[in-house]
């Protein structure tokens, strides 16, 4: 059985593509899951540091979409042993954004190279919208990206993220006082009404897709500290990715790589 010092001598790092909408919460994150206040080092492919001549707007968690290289590295220097790869957002369903994507994935899902294989998906979808689900977002969960007749989203662990939940407080809230409950009573149900609307309009959804996420996690609501505060953390994300991860190896040395959960490491260890 591998130790995780066996993994480690194969494969340093674990690596990651975060997808989303822009504004998403993407980079709040990974900064989070790397317990990092700055942004992210750039690296090309080949492993280069960016210079000036990468558009800055990949690492800034702003409104601007951006043109994401998605073959860019993104790396903190708080927690180099996670690689992430960021697309540029899904708003406008564009079918070459989409299918660069899809290239992406099934490009690195082949890799020969450990090192260079993708290795986990996280999928953020922002709550506070009127459109749970974008003609994108369903064409990403609805249509393989298969290679030899072996589906992808099958294979890679693929983790949907639910995020800015107070859009669905602010629902839930209107919702009640539009059918006659008090401010009082209205507030006192808000977080149960919050939770029904998530099912109705994104958890449902999402599980009818053909390839849908193996793990949910819901982040930056009522019912988690908010990711904005400097204490918040992402515990649960981290639980729920090693717990989609069917690689014994692999579980291990993404447990072994992320510094938030420890209590998670201990676990791992002691039932590998």
């Amino acid at each position: 059985m591998d130790t995780v010092l066996d993994i480690r001598s194969k494969l340093s790092h674990f690596r990651i593509l975060i997808l989303g909408r822009a504004n998403a919460g993407k980079t709040t994150i990974l900064k989070k899951v790397c317990n990092s206040v700055e942004d992210p080092e750039i690296f090309n492919p080949s492993g280069e540091k960016a210079g000036r001549r990468i558009d800055p707007s990949i690492v800034q968690a702003s409104a601007e979409r951006g043109m994401h290289d998605i073959e860019n590295q993104l790396i903190f220097k708080s927690n180099p042993q996670f690689i992430f790869h960021d697309s540029r957002g899904f708003e406008s369903g564009s079918l070459e954004e989409i299918d660069q994507v899809k290239k992406f994935i099934r490009i690195r899902a082949w890799q020969y190279s450990l090192p260079e294989q993708l290795h986990a998906i996280w999928y953020c979808l922002p709550t506070d919208t009127g459109r749970p689900l974008l003609a994108a977002d369903e064409e990403f969960f609805e249509n393989d990206i298969a290679r030899e007749g072996k589906p992808f989203l099958f294979i890679l662990p693929l983790v949907a993220i639910f995020t800015k939940s107070d859009g669905l407080i602010t629902e839930a809230f209107n919702g009640l006082r539009a059918t006659g409950s008090s401010i009082k009573n209205a507030r006192k149900l808000q977080a149960n009404r919050a939770r029904e609307l998530l099912e109705t309009n994104f958890l449902g959804p999402l599980r009818s897709t053909k390839y849908h996420p193996a793990g949910y996690v819901q982040l930056d609501d009522v019912f988690l500290l908010d990711m904005r505060k400097e204490t918040s953390s992402c515990h649960e994300l981290i639980e729920t990715t090693a717990n989609t991860i069917d690689d014994k190896a692999l579980r291990l040395l993404f447990v072994s790589v992320q510094q938030n959960n420890i209590d998670l490491c201990v676990r791992s260890a002691v039932v590998e």
